[in-house]
């Protein structure tokens, strides 16, 4: 009688430590998604009107219109990416329009974005140029690949047609 309170005893102990450790992996595992923030700044400077009026809008949401009437101002609307789908990208469309003319830009942002840009750190900035992208990019020259700033003219303004 003995050994059979030890054997349940033993499978007791047995049972406790496993459901234990499973509930440990299920506490420490990471979230299947990650938040991120689409940063639109106005830097419009040197023009009599540098505001800007946009609207940006994914398959699933719209944000609605907004506008930045002073060069510094900023608006973020976050999205959620899904981990593991670094192919599949969140796709949002914004329409720009401004004294200088109209531009449509497209943005595809995936997880691997979101690791690069944390806290609103990438931005899509109205620049009397166009829409220019300040941010941080993989710089694979080096023998380790790391995270350099880096800034470019995504998108130059469309002139708005002439009236007569």
């Amino acid at each position: 009688m003995d050994v059979n309170i030890f054997k349940n005893l033993a499978l007791w102990c047995l049972l406790q430590q496993a459901i234990m450790i499973s509930s440990n992996t299920v506490a420490l595992k990471e979230p299947d998604y990650v938040n991120m923030n689409i940063t639109i700044r106005n830097a419009m400077t040197g023009l009599i009107r540098p505001e800007i009026v946009y609207r940006c809008q994914s398959k699933r949401k719209d944000y609605g219109w907004h506008r930045q009437t002073k060069p510094g101002m900023q608006f973020s609307f976050p999205i959620i990416l899904i981990k593991g789908e670094s192919k599949i990208p969140a796709i949002h469309i914004c329409y720009f329009r401004s004294a200088l003319g109209t531009a449509t830009l497209v943005i595809e942002n995936t997880y691997l974005d979101a690791e690069m840009c944390p806290k609103s750190s990438c931005a899509h900035v109205a620049t009397p140029k166009g829409i220019v992208f300040r941010g941080l990019e993989w710089d694979f020259k080096t023998v380790f690949p790391k995270l350099k700033p880096v800034e470019y003219l995504e998108l130059p303004w469309t002139p708005w047609p002439n009236r007569t």
